[in-house]
């Protein structure tokens, strides 16, 4: 049995796979990895007893994850 976050993530990589996504994701020249790995910073972050501030974290983790691994390109 599949747990929630493969569930989440089957879902996910179903998104990634349309016709109209694909084409904006390689289009912009957008790392598939990069998206992966920040998507499993959200799924880290989606439950507990204070939720508003879990998405919170979540959503700041994403964006950091995503920011750092630009930047560490670039250099």
């Amino acid at each position: 049995m599949k747990s929630l976050n493969d569930n989440l993530r089957d879902e996910f990589q179903e998104i990634l796979e349309d016709y109209e996504l694909s084409i904006l994701i390689n289009t912009n020249r957008l790392d598939k990895r990069i998206i992966n790995l920040a998507f499993e910073k959200l799924l880290a972050n989606k439950m507990g007893d204070d939720e508003i501030e879990l998405i919170k974290k979540g959503r700041a983790d994403f964006e950091t994850y995503i920011i750092n691994e630009l930047k560490s390109q670039q250099h």
